[in-house]
């Protein structure tokens, strides 16, 4: 807890340091859960823009995009305007109100009908001050959003209320930071205001946001996954599976999976927009789209039809395979292709590579008789620019611990000659709290290269903090830098 707190503080330092092209001067969330199975959700944002960035460069300072669903949404704009620097007020009309289909509906007819409002502020200049209020009101009781309150600009008050009917509970928690951000919960009432809060980070391999800003979790109770029917039969798939049939039983899960992650379209739509609910198996397979929660039912109801067992979540697919007595579960992602792993086998490991291999050279020429080969990299292992560490940083940074070993022989072309470029390199150091490298290049008595590299990560909590940062990228750039052999012909 801690090493937390200085991950906070850092991140705090960093958010001063940042020049802000805008501030929000003001943002309101209300939640109304009510009695008739219905909620109200209220937004309202005031910004002020400092710098022209503000509005040629960000669309969600000069424009606002809200999504909604006429199924069950009805839209209710309250006030829209600019304040402008002299003080005058200028009203967003009518036709800067403009509703699209949203980017994650394409390509899917049973979606269509979402639409995303898209709001052109108007009037923007140096100093102005954009104002939007709008409510929602949705045919569902549903209540669970996760709210970061930290924005990409500052943010001088964020005001939050929850409020649910009687007989229902609030769950209202902001992890990692304590009692630093704590609202009320009185008479079905939660209430929190926050001031003065900085603007987020811009940085590379930066730790989960939740981590580095206060994020607020709410509901109301009621289940937000959307329901699963793990028994829906498919006949309509008999033909695709007959085609897709391997005897390996792993390989034909596997190929039941690549065609959904190939062929069915994924539409990323929050699962409030759908009130909660996912379309049958048969709805997803002969439209060929559907959310994660719908990809999830079909890849499981394919299976199922293929003579496997097998379950879905909103967000997964176990499947059970058999050998004899013994059977194995393996987790299946309807969106993401790569080797089918058991639960056993995904559960997240240290990294630990060790390499021994004998290279026949396949390197490229580069001009000047010299040629050079890129040493192979294998899945999983240590993979950072050092070209995205600044050489000055206060953001905390996120690295994966774990543990590389690869050993090389290279072996050169016999004709002509070639030797090995430059001096023989021997780089080995340590750094406590970070880790160790060492790195051997040289050429052998038979004119084999031999390389040697290894690497060990072992930071706590996989965080680097500002004062480890300096030694941490120097270690990145020593270990990018020998990623390369170069050899030239040998003189006669």
């Amino acid at each position: 807890m801690k090493r937390l707190f200085i991950i906070i503080a850092l991140t705090a330092l960093c958010g001063l340091s940042q020049a802000q092209d805008a501030e929000y001067n003001l943002i309101r969330q209300e939640f109304v859960v009510n009695s008739d199975g219905t909620m109200d959700i209220n937004y309202r944002k005031e910004i002020k823009l400092l710098r022209n960035r503000a509005i040629t460069a960000y669309a969600d300072k000069g424009e606002t995009f809200i999504l909604y669903n006429p199924k069950i949404d009805e839209l209710r704009i309250n006030e829209s305007y600019t304040i402008r620097k002299d003080g005058t007020r200028v009203a967003t009309p009518i036709n800067a109100l403009i509703d699209q289909l949203p980017s994650g509906c394409t390509n899917c007819g049973r979606y269509n009908n979402i639409r995303e409002r898209v709001v052109v502020h108007t009037a923007l200049e140096y100093d102005c001050i954009v104002v939007l209020d709008y409510t929602i009101h949705r045919r569902c009781d549903i209540l669970d959003e996760t709210i970061q309150l930290n924005q990409d600009c500052p943010v001088k008050e964020y005001q939050i209320m929850v409020k649910v009917p009687k007989g229902q509970h609030i769950e209202a928690s902001i992890p990692n930071f304590g009692d630093k951000y704590k609202g009320t919960l009185k008479d079905n009432t939660y209430t929190l205001t926050v001031k003065k809060l900085d603007q987020t980070i811009i940085d590379s391999y930066l730790p989960p946001a939740e981590m580095l800003y206060p994020t607020l979790h709410i509901s109301n109770g009621k289940s937000s996954q959307p329901a699963i029917y793990n028994f829906e039969p498919l006949p309509e798939a008999n033909n695709l599976l007959m085609e897709l049939y391997d005897r390996d039983t792993l390989k034909y899960i596997t190929a039941i999976r690549d065609y959904v992650v190939d062929n069915v379209n994924y539409n990323d739509i929050p699962n409030s927009l759908l009130a909660y609910k996912a379309s049958t198996a048969k709805e997803t397979f002969e439209s060929n789209c559907g959310t994660l929660a719908d990809k999830c039912a079909l890849l499981a109801a394919l299976l199922r039809q293929a003579g496997f067992k097998a379950t879905a979540t909103a967000t997964n697919v176990t499947c059970t395979l058999y050998s004899g007595k013994v059977s194995k579960e393996y987790q299946l992602s309807p969106i993401h292709k790569g080797k089918v792993l058991s639960t056993v086998e995904a559960k997240p490991q240290k990294r630990n590579i060790v390499i021994n291999e004998d290279l026949i050279w396949n390197g490229t020429p580069i001009g000047g008789r010299y040629r050079q080969m890129t040493l192979p990299t294998k899945p999983g292992a240590f993979d950072m620019n050092p070209a995205a560490l600044t050489s000055v940083r206060k953001a905390p940074l996120m690295v994966a611990n774990g543990k590389e070993r690869y050993h090389y022989n290279i072996i050169l072309p016999r004709t002509p000659k070639y030797h090995l470029v430059g001096e023989p390199v021997n780089l080995q150091y340590s750094k406590p709290g970070i880790g160790r490298i060492s790195i051997s290049i040289k050429e052998n008595i038979h004119g084999v290269i031999e390389v040697d590299k290894e690497l060990v990560i072992d930071v706590e909590d996989g965080i680097i903090t500002e004062k480890q940062y300096k030694d941490f990228r120097q270690m990145v750039i020593d270990w990018n830098s020998y990623n390369t052999i170069t050899i030239k012909p040998k003189m006669n």
